[in-house]
């Protein structure tokens, strides 16, 4: 029987969190739980991730599936999950991440009773112990566009869940074998987005802080070059498909791929903890002019802030030196200062 929701949960060595994950989608209305599909891809883990997740499997056959494979990384998960779900809705849960289970029950009702491209939700970011950082909510009327979604809010994959045939039509395949690969999922898939619905409430509990996470900044710098790699991926897909776009969606790309372009600069000349040398971000310079130009045009105008208009870039790319730079943003700040 296809099913109305698939969450696909990559695991890799969690299980001090995956039990909390798992008992946050387990229902006790039974009707609702028939319809929902988990699939615990369980990508090649050490410890006893795979015997957690067996368990649910064997107590809850018609909604929890464990697929164990070999390591493949993030986006190999994703990959899988997509070739084996059933649902007419996917949605993606990290393994120390949990779900709000009455939210989420609610959450159901609503799918069941909507035929949409793609709905949002809120959700929060938490810590360890499920206290509150930052609320997350978006106050979309009944009617979003995509346009709605490029603010200051955050918009993460932690809000969104697709039409599952929607990925399948443009055969959607996210890069395999590194991180940060989670930014590509509201990238591609969001050129097949018509309609959009939206869950006035919060979902998905997003934890942020654990130690060793692939935000946690020494692991994020350690493996920043998975982050240029994928920010790679999407220029590819920008410069092969964003001419061809309407205005709204050829919008929506440019908007998410200034903020990867903008982190992958700014972690080099403007962030402290970076340990790839120099030389790295001039080979992406380099790729990005060669290879990419309309990314590159798109880049070179590109300011640290709203409130600091300084484009950093650009300055660069004419002088190649970070230490030159700041002292350029030096001067320009003292500038601005004395006219302000």
């Amino acid at each position: 029987m296809d099913k109305l929701l698939t969450i696909i949960i990559p695991t890799y060595n969690m299980q001090n969190y995956l039990p909390r994950c798992l008992d946050s989608l387990v229902l006790n209305d039974e009707t609702l739980m028939a319809q929902l599909e988990v699939l615990v891809i369980n990508d090649g883990s050490k410890d006893t991730s795979s015997a957690i997740a067996h368990r649910y499997e064997v107590k809850y056959p018609n909604t929890f599936r464990v697929i164990d494979k070999e390591n493949g990384n993030y986006g190999s998960c994703i990959n899988r999950g997509l070739k084996e779900a059933t649902g007419k809705y996917i949605k993606v849960l990290d393994a120390d991440d949990w779900f709000d289970t009455a939210n989420f029950e609610k959450y159901l009702r609503f799918l069941s009773t909507t035929d949409v491209d793609m709905v949002l939700s809120d959700f929060d970011q938490v810590n360890g112990d499920g206290v509150v950082l930052n609320h997350i909510h978006y106050a979309f009327g009944s009617k979003v566009s995509l346009s709605d979604l490029q603010t200051d809010k955050l918009f993460l994959m932690h809000a969104v869940a697709y039409r599952t045939r929607n990925l399948r039509d443009i055969n959607y395949h996210q890069t395999e074998g590194i991180s940060y690969t989670d930014q590509e999922w509201i990238f591609l898939p969001m050129t097949t987005v018509r309609k959009i619905s939206y869950f006035n409430e919060v979902v998905y509990k997003y934890m942020i802080g654990r130690e060793g996470q692939t935000m946690d900044p020494a692991v994020f710098y350690k493996n920043f070059s998975h982050e240029m790699k994928g920010t790679d991926t999407m220029m590819q897909e920008y410069e092969e498909i964003a001419p061809s776009l309407d205005t709204a969606h050829r919008d929506y790309l440019t908007w998410r791929l200034r903020t990867r372009i903008h982190l992958v600069y700014s972690a080099f000349l403007l962030k402290e903890g970076m340990t790839l040398g120099m030389d790295a971000l001039e080979t992406f310079d380099t790729i990005m002019r060669e290879k990419y130009p309309l990314s590159y045009k798109l880049s070179d105008g590109m300011r640290i802030s709203k409130r600091i208009p300084f484009r950093f870039i650009h300055s660069y790319r004419r002088y190649h030196s970070r230490n030159t730079m700041s002292i350029l943003l030096y001067r320009w700040y003292i500038k601005m200062r004395t006219i302000l």
